[in-house]
């Protein structure tokens, strides 16, 4: 009896055959499944992350070729202001040298060319006083140019020695002032003489021309007060070489000369300038 109570007990413990081997292959197929879908995400994630990245990168990689562009593009700039720079210093270093070469020329240097005397006379003044006087003869010197090389030189010594700036180099409205002349200009003079009971009013340039002084005067009656002061002025800035200054004008005229151009009908402000 005992045996066969066993037996049954056993053979009712067994699970029914079909039904376990079926749920345990749906579990399987569902775990597959989610796997698959959980490998799939991951795929996916590490795809859009890697997109990220690339874009990232290119966008660093943009920014730093305009900022390599924008500093080379600045490097290039700063050498053209450079090399700009270095060419506008060459040219204002070559146009002082050739002003101070051309500006001097024969300033306070004359020919002088009269009997046995030939040569070139330095003869510098400084507030109308003479600082020196030397002449260079061309027999001494070796010939006429070499003569006028040595005088240009020694010239430029006494000049710097005496620290003077020649009239053409001053600023604007600056010129050379002789306390001895009326004009307050070197070599320009009014004249008034009085001829057989009339005034003869003129100014006059006086200058040095091989070795002799010369004197060009014009009348106020013909050129006006200005226009002969003017004429005056360009004969004299002629004979020593340079341009007339800017700015220059007559000292007013005396009382007495007023009262004689207004009875001669004579306009201090007429400018008749001859060409």
């Amino acid at each position: 009896m005992v045996k066969k109570k066993q037996v049954k007990k056993q053979v009712r413990k067994k699970p029914p055959k079909g039904k376990a081997p079926v749920k345990k292959k749906a579990v399987a197929k569902k775990a597959v499944a989610k796997k698959a879908v959980a490998k799939k995400a991951v795929a996916k994630k590490a795809v859009a992350k890697k997109k990220v990245a690339k874009k990232s990168m290119a966008k660093k990689a943009a920014v730093k070729k305009k900022a390599v562009k924008k500093s080379v593009a600045k490097k290039a700039l700063a050498k053209k202001a450079l090399a700009k720079k270095t060419v506008t210093k060459k040219k204002a270093a070559r146009g002082a040298v050739a002003k101070d070469a051309k500006g001097l020329g024969l300033t306070y240097i004359t020919r002088m060319d009269h009997g046995n005397t030939h040569g070139w006379w330095v003869r510098v003044y400084k507030d109308s006083k003479p600082v020196e006087s030397k002449l260079f003869s061309d027999g001494v010197h070796g010939g006429k140019l070499k003569a006028k090389k040595k005088a240009q030189e020694h010239r430029d010594l006494v000049v710097k020695k005496h620290k003077i700036v020649p009239v053409h180099l001053r600023k604007t409205r600056e010129h050379s002032v002789d306390k001895r002349s009326t004009s307050g200009v070197v070599g320009v003079t009014l004249s008034v003489a009085e001829k057989a009971g009339s005034l003869r009013v003129h100014w006059s340039a006086r200058f040095m021309e091989k070795g002799r002084q010369r004197n060009v005067s014009f009348s106020v009656r013909k050129y006006g007060y200005e226009g002969a002061f003017r004429n005056a002025l360009k004969v004299r800035f002629a004979a020593i070489e340079r341009p007339v200054p800017r700015g220059l004008k007559p000292p007013t005229p005396s009382k007495t000369l007023e009262r004689w151009m207004k009875k001669q009908n004579i306009n201090p402000a007429v400018n008749r300038v001859t060409r």
